[in-house]
């Protein structure tokens, strides 16, 4: 094998042969390969996996507008019997910090 020895001929030229071209070709197509198949399995993966509540805060509101409609609900007598429960709790608790 005559090759060119010097400034114009790469460093490298000389050290590669064919069947080591050969071998990095098949690397390359094996990476390639590997690529293809784990972005496949991940395209596939997020497509079986939707997200059903992008935010979360709109389960906290959804929540909250239920329990003022439940509050809502309640008739006189119960919302009364409610702040006389709550007036009762807070009384115990300025009760006992007050001892």
């Amino acid at each position: 094998m005559n090759t060119k020895r010097g400034a114009s001929a790469p460093f490298f030229f000389g050290l590669i042969n064919k069947s080591m071209i050969e071998q990095i070709k098949k690397i390359i197509i094996g990476l390639i390969a590997i690529s293809l198949f784990i972005g496949c399995l991940a395209i596939t993966l997020n497509h079986l996996n939707p997200k059903s509540d992008p935010n979360p805060l709109e389960n906290i509101e959804k929540k909250l507008d239920e329990a003022a409609q439940k509050e809502s609900v309640l008739t006189e007598n119960e919302k009364m019997l409610e702040q006389e429960s709550t007036e009762k709790e807070w009384q115990e608790v300025d009760n006992t910090t007050d001892k």
